[in-house]
């Protein structure tokens, strides 16, 4: 979950700034030091002409509501956030995280199930701010190049995201319930598929007292395919699922 906070944070921040700044220079630093982790990213006033909404200032009425999002996620994992005017004109966003959630940190072991469907906020909410963000991504293709070296990197990121929690077809057929956690390992993906639709969750409800981790069934990044569900009880696999998605044609 602090994983996921961190690539939110910085998502959203890039959006705000390609809606209220065009054309400024964003920098986005990150810090560790203890047990913190700091994420700040700032955005200089946008250049002269380009005419945004005032980067220093709240969003426009009908906007604010993916910030409102992220603090409440940041929040939930015992983070706080500060938004605000940055040097002159310009803007700033900056949360400070713990590394654990609740005073535990992850199993030390090569796989540590998660559980993805405790997003923070209202459900409805926080679908509403991942539609806000695609569709901001969408139009950031569209601005000046200056802006185009940071859209290429975070793509980039997303893509990488995608493709690293890709569990193949024949590995999901070769899984054995009542093996463990650490006897899977080898052959699942290194991350979790961190945005599975509250359409395929509600649909398909998870076994009482277990936790699931959930894999993409490929990498095609253009549609939204099938979804494979592991559930654990006690660290050995009870369930394993296939969660139907929409494809095209």
């Amino acid at each position: 979950m602090i994983t996921r906070t961190v690539h939110r944070v910085v998502q959203e921040s890039l959006t705000n700034a390609v809606k209220h700044a065009p054309g400024a220079a964003v920098r986005i630093h990150l810090t560790h030091r203890d047990d913190r982790t700091t994420v700040r990213v700032t955005n200089s006033p946008p250049p002269e002409g380009a005419s945004p909404a005032s980067p220093a200032a709240p969003p426009a009425p009908g906007g604010g509501h993916g910030l409102t999002a992220l603090r409440e996620r940041v929040q939930l994992v015992g983070g706080t956030l500060r938004t605000g005017p940055y040097g002159d004109g310009g803007y700033e966003v900056c949360a400070v995280l713990p590394d654990a959630v609740g005073g535990r940190r992850p199993s030390d072991g090569p796989y540590a199930p998660q559980e993805p469907d405790q997003d923070p906020g209202p459900p409805h909410g926080l679908a509403d701010a991942r539609r806000r963000t695609r569709r901001r991504f969408v139009v950031a293709f569209a601005v000046p190049a200056a802006l185009g070296a940071v859209m290429l990197v975070s793509a980039a990121l997303l893509a990488h995201q995608l493709t690293a929690c890709v569990l193949r077809p024949a590995d999901f057929a070769g899984l054995r319930t009542g093996r463990t956690s650490t006897e899977l390992a080898r052959v699942l993906p290194e991350r979790q598929f961190p945005y599975v639709p509250d359409r395929m969750a509600g649909d398909h409800p998870e076994p009482p007292g277990t936790v699931c981790a959930f894999y993409r069934s490929n990498g095609n990044l253009l549609e939204q395919v099938d979804i494979y569900r592991l559930c654990y009880a006690d660290s050995r696999l009870v369930a394993k699922d296939v969660l139907p998605g929409t494809r095209r044609g």
